[in-house]
């Protein structure tokens, strides 16, 4: 699914602090949150509206921290003036759910997730070596993804986070993903990746239900650490057009404490542990280019032990969590994220 982006006025101070409370809960209602942001929820809703429509901001479903899936960080040389064409070509497999363009010693870094280990092999063994343009690639197998979907862009205090929040299940914590959808569940976590704050009418109307069984079905999920939402935008335009992603070698028995510390980190979008001798990764945004020295500064200081081993910008990204890009940022389609279409 594609749209066309219309010209609209920029992001001001209202519409980040807008994103900020729906960084925290991206399906907290329009009456709920216009007056803890000063604002009536006609205009909180009528600010979402544009904001959705111009390819800005956008809400999905994920999944949660107890779903069974299996995932890896594809990089990839490829030809010659091939780089977007390849980006393009991975950006359209539904399990290659996020493509980010990079300077350094790869032109590509994908985020591949797959129902379980069979299918991933198969991606990386036989569908994805195979597109035209692709030189060499080389794959990071996950061990434990430790960072969350929630980040915060310091619009919004304390209290009226509190605010936005109480009440609302996020399936927080870690424990073994062991848990399954059966096909309904898969069929509505596909509709909400569409619109992560599709309303339930419209759901039960799409899925052929009641709207009573698409909020249970959901809660249900939501409560079981299965099913999760995160609110994306055109970083750009929200005062952090800057990310980077960074490789450690780390000692094998601190991969979780170092982690879940990087986890933490206002600026961290993914923290990832993987096989290998580079076996730590952290995906951070920031404002400037030179923000890189105050990541790796705090890196030395709080992560003993653990060496960066690689250093990359990310040029462009190309898709993000299911979403097509632009060069600015916005989304111009969505390729529905599906670790468990079928395989090559």
């Amino acid at each position: 699914m594609r749209w066309n982006i219309s010209a609209q006025r920029a992001v001001d101070e209202v519409d980040v602090m807008l994103l900020d409370a729906l960084h925290a809960n991206p399906r907290v209602s329009f009456e709920k949150l216009g007056p803890v942001l000063g604002i009536s929820p006609a205009t909180a809703a009528r600010r979402w509206q544009r904001l959705a429509e111009s390819g800005r901001a956008w809400v999905s479903s994920v999944a949660g921290p107890y779903l069974s899936l299996t995932l890896a960080m594809y990089e990839v040389r490829t030809t010659p003036g091939r780089a977007l064409d390849v980006a393009r070509a991975l950006a359209e497999i539904p399990q290659v759910v996020s493509v980010y363009a990079t300077d350094g010693a790869f032109d590509l870094t994908a985020l591949v997730i797959a129902a379980d280990m069979r299918l991933l092999s198969s991606l990386l063994l036989e569908r994805l070596p195979t597109i035209p343009g692709i030189a060499t690639a080389e794959a990071h197998t996950g061990i434990g993804w430790y960072s969350g979907v929630h980040w915060r862009l310091g619009a919004i205090d304390a209290t009226q986070k509190r605010s936005v929040t109480e009440g609302s299940e996020d399936g927080k914590g870690r424990a073994p993903r062991t848990r399954e959808f059966d096909d309904a569940d898969h069929r509505l976590f596909l509709a909400l990746q569409q619109d992560g704050r599709a309303r339930y009418r419209d759901l039960a109307r799409d899925l052929g239900t009641t709207e009573y069984l698409v909020r249970r079905r959901l809660d249900t999920l939501v409560r079981r650490g299965m099913l999760g939402f995160r609110t994306d935008f055109a970083r750009t335009e929200g005062g952090w057009p800057t990310e980077f992603i960074l490789w450690l070698s780390v000692p094998h028995d601190r991969l979780a404490e170092f982690g879940t510390e990087m986890a933490a980190w206002p600026s961290t979008r993914i923290s990832l542990s993987t096989v290998g001798p580079a076996n730590l990764m952290l995906m951070a945004q920031a404002h400037r280019v030179d923000d890189i020295t105050t990541i790796l500064d705090r890196i030395r200081d709080s992560l003993p032990g653990a060496t960066v081993t690689d250093q990359r910008l990310v040029l462009r990204p190309i898709k993000s969590w299911g979403r097509l890009l632009n060069p600015d940022g916005h989304a111009t389609g969505v390729v529905p994220v599906d670790p468990w279409a079928p395989g090559p």
